[in-house]
């Protein structure tokens, strides 16, 4: 299969785990796109359409809906903008094999306009860390950038960010089934993808980047195969800032404050340890005893820094 030009990387996880901060990073950079970098309001109100959510649909073809976030490959008919709904029908008229280079033409197309005139872009959605095999087999060899949080504040972000979409009901406490419940569904399943996982991908954690924030985005400007400055470290720095991204994403650009919360907002507070005070301490060690050693082999495989 011939390679698509573009993307030219993927941001391919974490859920919960800063991805949109990612983004609007590598975005702030002259020859950086990346999209989405934020949610945003229309006038009709709160437009989430961003991520194409491109791989984990196309791998619906295949895989059981649902497995490891795999979509319906029906979904492409009325989701995403509808960027591939006059596809579909193709797919009982032609092979496989001409489906995937149907749709690879399209997503770069689409990928070639939100690149804009810099010099390379690429797409974040979450979901891709489950299907980093079938990645490479459409755009071999592809750049993979993943950001790892500390699993407690991913919980306590899930956990309202189910209140926000209506799914829990405000003022309910986390409990263990809930906690323990995502950890083992989404969190473990996550590091269990990168180590099985043959290729290369750069991982940060959430936690580095929020402390030294330009030496995270000069890794991963570099790992891009770009040049960076200091001068353009602080540019991209300021422009990325939870208050920049917060006013952006908010319907009147007000912006919020690092440990703000606004319930309708899929950006939570912007700050590490938010699970303390949302998460007991009996829990709380249940939740690192489940986790420390599959977290320890990540960490090694992909050389993590956490400090």
């Amino acid at each position: 299969m011939k390679e698509a030009p573009y993307p030219n990387f993927l941001v391919i996880g974490m859920e919960r785990s800063g991805t949109h901060w990612v983004a609007a990073l590598l975005n702030n950079h002259p020859e950086i796109a990346c999209f989405p970098s934020l949610p945003f309001y229309t006038e009709a109100g709160r437009n989430n359409i961003g991520e194409v959510h491109f791989f984990n649909t196309l791998a619906g073809l295949d895989r059981v809906v649902g497995e490891r976030d795999t979509r319906s490959f029906e979904d492409f008919s009325t989701k995403y903008n509808q960027v591939f709904a006059d596809l579909v029908p193709y797919k009982d008229k032609v092979s496989k094999e001409e489906l995937y280079v149907m749709f690879c033409k399209r997503y770069s197309d689409y990928c070639n306009e939100q690149r804009g005139n810099k010099k390379i872009v690429g797409e974040s959605t979450p979901a891709y860390v489950f299907h980093l095999d079938f990645i490479d087999t459409l755009y071999p060899g592809i750049k993979k950038i993943a950001s790892i949080r500390d699993p407690k504040d991913k919980i306590v972000s899930w956990h309202f960010n189910m209140i926000r979409k209506n799914r829990k009901p405000a003022g309910e406490p986390i409990t263990e089934e809930f906690a323990l419940g995502y950890l083992r569904k989404r969190i473990i399943p996550e590091y269990e993808s990168l180590l099985l996982y043959n290729g290369d991908v750069h991982v940060l954690t959430y936690e580095r980047m929020h402390e030294k924030t330009k030496e995270v985005a000069r890794g991963m400007v570099e790992y891009l195969g770009m040049k960076v400055t200091d001068e353009l470290l602080d540019h991209m720095e300021a422009e990325s800032t939870f208050e920049r991204q917060t006013a952006r994403d908010s319907a009147d650009h007000t912006p919020r404050k690092p440990g703000e919360q606004d319930v309708s907002s899929g950006l939570r507070k912007g700050i590490v340890g938010d699970w303390r005070g949302n998460i007991n301490d009996a829990l709380v060690a249940k939740i690192d005893s489940e986790v420390a050693e599959i977290r320890k082999k990540v960490f090694d495989r992909y050389h993590v820094l956490e400090e």
